[in-house]
């Protein structure tokens, strides 16, 4: 039988969610990707959104996100899809 290993919570819905040996991604509702490192345990946050003015217009929120061999793409409520090595 198998057992939690690492938890995290975010304060709004995840929409989607991807992982490879060294990272987990997430949309959750954001202008950001949110990122886990597995390895060191350390969170932070990835694409367009990240240091955007919160009293100027925010990029839209991402939906979708794919990680593979090193790279983040996610794809936005606008249709504006962005490419990350994150």
């Amino acid at each position: 039988m198998g057992s939690i290993y690492d938890a995290f919570a975010y304060d709004k819905p995840v929409t989607s969610m991807k992982f490879d040996a060294k990272r987990i991604v997430a949309a959750a509702g954001e202008s950001v990707v949110k990122v886990y490192d597995k390895a060191d345990g350390n969170h932070w946050d990835c694409g367009a959104g990240v240091g955007a003015d919160e009293q100027g217009p925010l990029p839209a929120t991402v939906d979708r996100v794919c990680l593979k061999d090193g790279f983040l793409v996610e794809g936005r409520q606008d249709g504006i899809v962005g490419a990350w090595t994150c």
